[in-house]
């Protein structure tokens, strides 16, 4: 850029000076040639960006006094684009979805036009948008990709049209997923007009896709193929090979390839395999008829292509002849023939078979049909009935031989009881559904065949249909006495018996053994040596049946006293050991103060059941001053009515003297453990 600034007039002459904003850049002086007028030459080599809006001025002055003189331009400079780019993320896009993709240019002065391209083609679904301070355009493409533009280029493209040579661009290179493309075809050097049985085939499975076809997978009528080397089936991803194809193998071929877009199904491609005519295997095979009777015998063939023509022959015992084109039809497009044949005499009956052919050759085993005198059909077998409802039997039955006739099926269904006919039906299948019955009805039911020449022997079986639910609502069914019931009660009445028995017997033994430690109890207190013995050791002597409750061995009810007769025989167990009488007294004088603290809990617990009931526990301690008899128990039972737990009433119940000594009487309590208020004694 080169500004020049010519200056006039002034004297002395003027100095001339450049200033850019606020800096001096250039102070030298040039001579114009003309009489008292000068020039400056401000000259920039090379402009960029921060030239922009600058503002330059001249300056004239020839004196330190006066105002200079000066004038001032602006610089205004026009950019191509700094840069453009595509701010959407460049990842693989999906055949026919829709994208908004963005693309931003900055720095063009002015604001530069975008626009966008596919390959060579202007797109024009744009959308675009300057920035105030119009440094920034952003621009929005609104995007749908085809199959078609998998590889292809996208561009966008920033241009300041007033600037040469401005125009900058970016390219992103499109990856399109897309479903698989199919397209199938037959080998291209077979004639598909002309496979045959026993030829070998093969296909080709074309695939275009991305990314590509994880899978493929081949269908014969759309059922999936699967490989079977040994039965000639080869599979691959892009072939399928038939070794010695059969006719079954005839039909429609697709094949199916997948990828993370879906799967794509290819054409359809009908395989025609040519074969000889063989015989339809559901047709009539014999035939009755009367003399002079005649009969029409369809020969049906399957062939690839329809046979183009047949031929009939008549075979007995005696001869076998050709039969005549004249007395038998041909429908080639529907791959039949019709033979009308008349038995006259009996050497007309026999076998008559049938032969056809096609392009791909003659019928190798003939259609054969046997000519029989008429007669009549075989009666229905393995009849069933299938279902039972309130109003409804369903019946299923196997036909037999028809005689050689057409044959129908007849069903008869009669009241049980009545011998009333309810229903009367005809149908051409053994296969009957008998409804509007009644529930609850005993029925018997006939069916037979018949034809032209009669019926079958009738076959008989008996139904019924259901009974409605009764509501059971009312009396108890009673219960009756049978044999097995009277077996049972008797057999638990002995057993019952038993155990009663075996319980009285050991019940006995333990009185028998509780006497004998009475009887010590005596020797004990002629001793006066107070011994103690833990009230579990004298339960434990009772019956311990495990069919019984078990006792709770650590209630305190069951605390008892100690039994003198077991005193008397630790004494006796003591003497017999050597050891000496005071050693054994010592012994038992130290279980007589054990003795006293259980007396003494005892006896805290006399008050609080006496407040609950005086009389039970009067009883009680009663019962065990009788049961103890030693000399500790007097002593307790002294305290005890000074103590006025006791009155002299209460001693002539318990059979006490004043003195606390027991009368001869041996009383034993036990408190059962399912009765806790109650007591048991045994004496």
């Amino acid at each position: 850029m080169k500004l020049t600034c010519v200056v006039s007039g002034g004297r002395p002459e003027p100095w001339v000076r450049w200033w850019r904003d606020e800096t001096l850049v250039d102070s030298s002086d040039t001579i114009a040639g003309y009489p008292n007028v000068k020039k400056n030459q401000l000259v920039i080599s090379r402009l960029s960006r921060e030239h922009l809006n600058s503002v330059f001025t001249c300056q004239a002055s020839n004196n330190n006094i006066s105002q200079p003189v000066s004038t001032s331009l602006t610089v205004e400079i026009h950019f191509k684009p700094m840069n453009v780019s595509i701010i959407t993320e460049m990842q693989p896009m999906s055949a026919n979805r829709k994208y908004k993709i963005v693309c931003v240019s900055i720095g063009s002065r002015p604001p530069a036009k975008i626009s966008w391209w596919r390959d060579n083609e202007l797109l024009t679904s744009v959308s675009e948008k300057i920035s105030d301070d119009e440094n920034v355009t952003t621009s929005t493409l609104a995007f749908t990709p085809s199959n078609d533009d998998n590889g292809g280029r996208l561009t966008c493209r920033a241009d300041n049209p007033r600037v040469n040579g401005a125009a900058q661009e970016v390219t992103w290179k499109l990856d399109v997923h897309y479903m698989p493309h199919v397209r199938l075809e037959l080998g291209s050097k077979m004639n598909p007009e002309d496979i045959e049985e026993g030829d070998d085939v093969y296909f080709e499975c074309k695939v275009k896709a991305n990314p590509g076809a994880y899978k493929v997978l081949w269908k014969h009528n759309n059922q999936i193929i699967q490989q079977s080397i040994k039965g000639g089936v080869i599979l691959s991803h892009k072939a399928l090979a038939l070794q010695s194809v059969r006719r079954t193998q005839a039909g429609n071929y697709t094949c199916v390839a997948s990828n993370v877009e879906g799967d794509g199904d290819s054409n359809t491609v009908q395989l025609k395999v040519m074969y000889k005519p063989i015989c339809r295997s559901d047709q009539k095979h014999v035939f009755g008829v009367a003399r002079n009777e005649d009969a029409r015998i369809m020969c049906e063939v399957d062939a690839f292509p329809a046979p183009d023509s047949f031929r009939w022959s008549f075979n007995n015992s005696a001869e076998a002849i050709e039969i005549t084109p004249s007395k038998y039809h041909n429908s080639l497009h529907l791959s039949l023939s019709t033979l009308s044949y008349t038995p006259q005499t009996e050497m007309d009956y026999g076998t008559v078979m049938c032969w056809a052919s096609n392009t791909a050759g003659q019928q190798r085993e003939p259609c054969v049909f046997h000519i029989i005198a008429a007669g009549r059909p075989d009666p229905p077998y393995n009849c069933t009935l299938i279902n039972q409802t309130l109003h409804s039997l369903d019946l299923e039955c196997l036909d037999g031989f028809d005689g050689g006739q057409v044959q129908n099926f007849q069903l008869e269904v009669y009241n049980f009881e009545t011998n009333y006919l309810l229903v009367n039906t005809t149908s051409k299948q053994p296969v009957f559904k008998v409804e509007g019955l009644n529930p609850g009805v005993n029925v018997k039911i006939n069916i037979y065949a018949f034809n032209s020449k009669g019926k079958s022997d009738i076959v008989s079986l008996d139904g019924f249909t259901l009974k409605i639910a009764e509501k059971q609502t009312g009396t108890p069914v009673p219960f009756y006495v049978t044999p097995v019931v009277v077996v049972l009660v008797v057999a638990t009445v002995m057993l019952m018996t038993c155990i009663v028995v075996i319980f009285g017997v050991l019940k006995a033994r333990n009185r028998a053994h509780v006497t004998t430690e009475s009887t010590g109890n005596r020797l004990n207190e002629k001793t006066k040596v107070p011994l103690r013995i833990d009230a579990r050791e004298i339960y434990d002597m009772d019956d311990n049946n495990p069919d019984l409750i078990p006792s709770n061995k650590a209630d305190s009810d069951y605390q008892l006293v100690a039994n003198s007769s077991l005193h008397s025989g630790n004494l006796k167990m003591a003497q017999e050991r050597g050891s000496s009488q005071s050693q054994v007294l010592h012994e038992s004088v130290k279980d007589s103060n054990l003795l006293n603290v259980d007396i003494y809990e005892n006896y805290k617990n006399v008050h609080h059941n006496k407040e609950q009931g005086e009389d039970n526990y009067f009883e009680e301690q009663c019962m065990r001053r009788l049961n103890s008899g030693d000399v500790a128990a007097s002593s307790i039972l002294k305290r005890e009515i000074a103590s006025n737990v006791f009155s002299e009433n209460d001693l002539n119940r318990c059979n006490l003297s004043p003195s606390g000594l027991p009368t001869h009487r041996e009383v034993i309590t036990v408190r059962t453990p399912l009765m806790a208020n109650q007591q048991e004694s045994c004496v």
